[in-house]
């Protein structure tokens, strides 16, 4: 085991280990070995947590970070855009004489304000954002607009029986005015909901509780907002989103195309880190940390951006102006490739038509390619991380090769694939007894044998070296595209270029016929209508034993 490898493992079990309680003992005896192995490795090598940290940077991304002028000696954290304006939470009162605290912080009631962004991300010119949304008596946190921004959720404390707790209302803009403002009915009584964020069609409403149906600590739902102005039913993300521990501050990406949050039950490098879950047809992905040029050993969380790639967090690391400072940035696709190149392993002649399942650390299809003609193939791979290649090919044993990046900058690594040649096979097929091969190619209109194929030939010769009394008939195909008598002398120049080339390799004429039968007899009977694969299944080279 090396220490990439421990590393990803470390991170799996740390990461999926608090949901395994419920899915039997013999997936908790696979985690008790993968604990010890990956303990005694660690042990055997003074690996420590600090190890880990360094291996999350950068994750795919290069963050820029600054903390803001904006910032105070009070709490201040970011929540979303309005228009050309940031959307912040704080502490803070502005022209207050008296300010009610809040006994859990000793800090005034959160209220949330607003500021202008200018072209370099800075935010200036701070005010309150509503005098009627912001009250004096209740916290004011985390808004949400739609997209024409006419509704607005956020969230705001309530008494909610002897304890205050946040819940999520709703308010509508007319006339400038918010109006209308009422509590949503996904609240439940005696559990705290924060953090609302909406889907690009608004139709979603992403937040965070610590509600009956969590994991452990706050998870993540999601709601349905109806046209008549109902909810459905919250719904928990899923495992692959929550934890034991806590979930919070959702952010949906524009278009809806990756979900944004923090947590500190994930792979985190202390507190809560920021993770991003990739949406593929409507499906969370495996959450990814952020890596360490955004997070830190403190508290990182509401993350936000536009589709620039600049937005902004918040985090209570060292070095900010008091509690929570909110921060921008920018950042940078990290851009890392893997060219592969597929070979046969004994003469390294290239193998086009390869295919290649790409599997994470975690063991997840992330991509599956096939090799093209030139037997090469490129993967866009992300930095400090493991991949598995799992490579098969007609005639030749699967190979499972593992693949690590271990650099952080713009780079292309490159990588031999090398298969080793399968046995031939004698089978009875359709009333003859033939020698079983991959396909045997030719370029498109030639009839001339290319390199890979010569491979393919080497064990029919090595066949009748081992029979010496055997002799075969050379039989190839043609698919129905082209004119009947087109396809029958192609077919049987084909034919003809094997049997020339067996006889170079030393097998007597006496032993080898050679007929060419054009398109006439298919094995997939679709014409002119087959499909590429079809197509490909009807051109063919056989081999067929006369006598043994």
């Amino acid at each position: 085991m090396n220490k990439l490898v421990a590393i990803a493992l470390l991170l799996a079990i740390f990461s999926v280990s608090p949901n395994l309680s419920a899915q039997g003992p013999a997936q908790n005896d696979d985690l008790d070995v993968a604990l010890n192995e990956t303990s005694a490795f660690i042990i055997n090598n003074s690996f420590s947590e600090k190890d880990v940290i360094r291996e999350l940077d950068p994750n795919g991304f290069k963050y820029n970070v600054r903390n803001l002028d904006i910032n105070t000696k009070y709490s201040e954290h970011s929540t979303s855009f309005f228009n050309d304006r940031l959307i912040f939470v704080s502490s803070k009162k502005i022209g207050a004489m008296f300010v009610k605290k809040d006994k859990k912080t000793n800090e005034g009631y959160q209220d949330l304000y607003c500021a202008e962004i200018d072209f370099n991300g800075d935010a200036k010119k701070t005010a309150s954002f509503s005098r009627i949304l912001n009250t004096l008596d209740n916290h004011e946190g985390d808004a949400a607009f739609n997209n024409n921004q006419s509704v607005v959720y956020f969230s705001r404390s309530v008494m909610d029986g002897t304890e205050e707790r946040l819940k999520i209302f709703r308010a509508e803009l007319k006339e400038y005015k918010w109006v209308n403002i009422e509590m949503l009915p996904v609240n439940v009584e005696g559990f705290a909901f924060e953090n609302p964020a909406l889907s690009t069609d608004a139709k979603t409403l992403y937040f965070a509780s610590n509600m009956p149906g969590t994991f452990g600590g706050y998870d993540i739902f999601s709601v349905s907002i109806n046209d008549d102005g109902t909810y459905g039913k919250p719904k928990n993300l899923g495992k692959n989103i929550n934890t034991i521990k806590d979930e919070n501050f959702p952010y949906m990406l524009e278009g809806d195309t990756a979900l944004y949050f923090s947590s500190n039950g994930h792979y985190a490098m202390g507190g809560l880190d920021i993770f991003e879950s990739k949406i593929t047809d409507g499906a969370f992905n495996f959450p990814v940390n952020m890596g360490s040029s955004i997070n830190s050993v403190a508290d990182d969380f509401a993350f936000m951006m536009d589709q620039n790639n600049t937005g902004f967090f918040t985090s209570n690391r060292d070095g900010g102006e008091g509690g929570n400072d909110i921060y921008h940035f920018t950042r940078r696709r990290v851009e890392q490739k893997l060219a592969l190149t597929v070979v046969e392993k004994e003469s390294q002649i290239f193998l086009p038509n390869a295919e290649i399942e790409v599997l994470d650390a975690y063991g997840r299809l992330v991509d599956k390619i096939n090799v093209g003609e030139d037997a090469m193939a490129t993967l866009d791979i992300t930095p400090y991380n493991t991949y598995t290649l799992k490579v098969t090919k007609d005639g030749y044993e699967d190979l499972e090769a593992y693949f690590e990046s271990d650099r952080g900058d713009q780079f292309t690594f490159e990588t031999r694939l090398e298969l080793s040649q399968a046995a031939p096979e004698i089978v009875e097929k359709d009333d003859k007894l033939m020698i079983v091969i991959e396909n045997i190619y030719f370029d498109f209109d030639k009839w001339n044998i290319k390199e890979e194929s010569t491979l393919s030939l080497n064990k029919i010769v090595s066949v009748m070296e081992e029979n010496p009394e055997m002799n075969i008939e050379i039989n190839a195909h043609t698919d129905a595209r082209g004119s009947d008598r087109y396809n029958m002398v192609l077919s049987e120049k084909r034919a003809a270029s094997a049997l020339k080339y067996l006889k170079s390799k030393g097998i007597d004429s006496s032993r080898l016929i050679s007929h060419g039968f054009g398109e006439t007899q298919p094995i997939e009977k679709c014409g002119t209508k087959c499909s590429e694969d079809q197509h490909q299944t009807n051109r063919r080279v056989e081999f067929v034993i006369l006598d043994m």
